[in-house]
Parts: structure tokens; C-alpha cells; sequence
């Protein structure tokens, strides 16, 4: 296990609504600030497998595959790897209340795992806290 950076946001809206936005990853760049682009490599349904070329200000493009999908528990995972670092960034929605809470993770591990976290740390945590509120308040929206 390496550095891990977690963010969690609560909606007024549905688990149902919120999820749908969270996991139309090909539309993350129209929804997120901390997304220039997402561009599937492949067709069909995403879903485990899936990979996406994921374009961010400030960080090189990355490549994710899905490394688990579950439709039914509102969650998925996928994983990027680069030269001495993998990330595995983890999305789950959750019933809450009278709304929904969205729960995200980014981890890195691999031999650079603490250069990384040193050099875009800061970056990362704002990105991924970001993205939580983002979704959050996209899902009460009509």
C-alpha cells in the first residue's frame, strides 16, 4: 500500500442520479475541471476492460483500464500505470439519508509511489476533492 488520498461528498440527489454521472467517464471532461478530455480506446459498453486516455491540466495524459465495474453496487475501479508508479482510483456512490454520498480514492504504489506523491501530492488531493464536490452538485442539478 502506498500514498492514498481519499474525498468524499454527500448529494441531496439520488445514488442512481449521482452514479450515472460519475460513471460516464466519457463525459468527464465536459463535467469536471479537473478533466481537459476523456477518449475511450475501444467500443462498447465500459465496463472491466475498458480502457480510456485521460487528459489533465498540468499532468501528462494517462491511460486507465477498468479493473472492476459493479453496476449494482455503484462502484468502480480503474488503474493507470507508468514507468516505477501504478494508480488505482476507486469511485463508490452509497445510499445516504435522504441522498447519496460519493466516495473517491487514489492510490499509488511501485517504487516512485512517494517521488509522485511529493511532487503532485497537493495537486492530486485538490483534483480528487474537487471532482467529489463537482459530481455532488451536477447530480441536484436538472
Amino acid at each position: 500500500m502506498g500514498p492514498m488520498i481519499r474525498a468524499t461528498a454527500r448529494s441531496a440527489a439520488s445514488p442512481d442520479r449521482l452514479w450515472s454521472l460519475a460513471s460516464d467517464v466519457e463525459r468527464w471532461g465536459d463535467r469536471l475541471p479537473t478533466v481537459d478530455s476523456v477518449r475511450p480506446l475501444g467500443s462498447g459498453p465500459t465496463g472491466v476492460g475498458s480502457r480510456f486516455e485521460v487528459r489533465q491540466p498540468g499532468l501528462p495524459k494517462a491511460v486507465w483500464e477498468v479493473a472492476e465495474w459493479q453496476q449494482q453496487s455503484r462502484s468502480f475501479t480503474w488503474v493507470s500505470s507508468s514507468p516505477g508508479t501504478r494508480s488505482t482510483a476507486v469511485h463508490t456512490v452509497h445510499d445516504d439519508d435522504d441522498g447519496s454520498r460519493l466516495d473517491l480514492s487514489l492510490e499509488w504504489s511501485g517504487p516512485l509511489a512517494r517521488v509522485l506523491e511529493l511532487l503532485i501530492g497537493r495537486k492530486a488531493r485538490g483534483m480528487v476533492e474537487t471532482e467529489a464536490v463537482t459530481f455532488a452538485r451536477l447530480a441536484e442539478q436538472d
